[in-house]
């Protein structure tokens, strides 16, 4: 990042804890994975959501006791893929330290 430049953000609520957050420069949208979502039926999802308005355009919901851990764009091809790490562990989405665990 170039500190002498200026940047327009906005704040907006997404719901849940996001653990990781990508921008398609494609698309123009941010790709969020969020976890601790209160839903009975998932508690982790990766999200894609408008960067001006906040408002998420499409959800994909890991399965129920499957916890997003990591998530990366890779060109194959000409197409770009989105890779997500998940775990299927009982335990925390985040380490002792409050770091997402990888």
């Amino acid at each position: 990042m170039v500190h002498s430049k200026r940047l327009n953000v906005q704040k907006f609520h997404l719901g849940g804890t996001p653990r990781e957050v990508l921008y398609h420069s494609e698309s123009r949208l941010l790709l969020v994975m969020r976890t601790d979502l209160i839903d009975d039926t998932c508690s982790s999802d990766v999200c894609c959501i408008d960067p001006l308005s906040g408002s998420v355009l499409s959800s994909f919901k890991l399965e129920p006791g499957e916890t997003g851990k990591s998530m990366e764009l890779v060109r194959v091809g000409n197409e770009q893929v989105l890779v997500v790490g998940t775990s299927l562990s009982s335990g925390p989405a985040i380490m002792p330290s409050g770091e997402a665990e990888r």
